[in-house]
Order: structure tokens, then sequence, then C-alpha cells
């Protein structure tokens, strides 16, 4: 999961704003470049990062605030009520994005009360109702298998891409 300075510069251009608190990329995308960052429990001055994997992809993030927008969370949220397998798809989606924000935490970061490593994929409390999808696609991205990320991926219909947003 290393960094490197050109990795740096496409996040960076991909956000459109320097990264906070950036550990390295997690997933990467067709062309090479980043898709989902993973990012420490505090940033460099100690404040708390809710997010630990964070998709930078700018076409993915469009696609998934394209069908937020037309309803795709609570669409979502209701089946994820009614299909145990999704649940617990999720709750284990949940405690293997708990554990790489554990050992993400490096020396001599200034910890407030704990409360933020408990958080999960969502920088939520684990199961919380459903906010916002892009950090369940991040998660379907870096952390396989995860069935309620890839169904979110599925229903933003995704597709191929000819371009790479971290060039431009």
């Amino acid at each position: 999961m290393p960094i490197s300075t050109t990795d740096r510069d496409a996040v960076a251009r991909q956000l459109g704003r320097a990264p906070r608190a950036l550990a390295g990329v997690a997933a990467r995308c067709p062309f090479g470049q980043p898709a989902v960052v993973a990012q420490r429990p505090y940033d460099g001055d100690g404040t708390p990062f809710p997010t630990t994997l964070w998709l930078t992809c700018r076409a993915e993030a469009a696609a998934i605030s394209s069908f937020e927008s037309v309803g795709g969370v609570a669409a979502l949220q209701a089946e994820l009520v009614c299909r145990p397998a999704l649940r617990q798809s999720r709750a284990a989606a949940d405690r293997r994005v708990q554990t790489l924000r554990r050992s993400l935490l490096g020396p001599g970061a200034q910890l407030d009360d704990g409360r933020s490593l408990e958080l999960g994929l969502a920088g939520e409390p684990p199961g919380a109702p459903i906010k916002c999808l892009h950090a369940h696609v991040a998660v379907a991205l870096a952390c396989p298998p995860y069935a309620f990320g890839e169904l979110a991926r599925t229903r933003a219909q995704i597709g191929e891409r000819r371009e790479c947003c971290a060039w431009t």
C-alpha cells in the first residue's frame, strides 16, 4: 500500500486538493492509477479522520453520486434490511475495515478516547443506516468480497472507461 509522489499527485488531481491522512493506495483503476486510497485514523495534527477507504476515482464517484441522486441510498438500504446475506457481507466488511484502521494507526498518533478506531467502513458505527454509498464502493474495490458494495456498483451502472480521471 505504499504511496509514491506520482500517486500522491494523481490523488490530488482527483480530489482537487491535497489529500489528508493519506496512508497509501488501496486499489487501482484499470489504467493503473489510484482508485481508492487508505486514510490513517488521524491526520497530521491528531484530528480524527473518519473514513478509512476513500474512493478517489472521479468516474466511479460520479456514477455513485448520480445513483444516489435518484434514490439509490434508500433503495439499497431497503434491500439491506430485507436481505440477510447483504447484512452479513456488510458486517464482515465493517470488521475488515476496523482491522485495517487499527493497522494504519501509526506510531506516535495522538488518540482521542479511541472511539474513532471503532468506526465502520463508512466512518459511522458498524451497522448504522446508509448515508452515502461511496465508502461502500471503495471497500468493494479495496477489500473484496463485499456484496453490498458490489451491488451499489452494479446499480450505479459503473462501466468501462476510455480514459483515466487521474491524468486530467
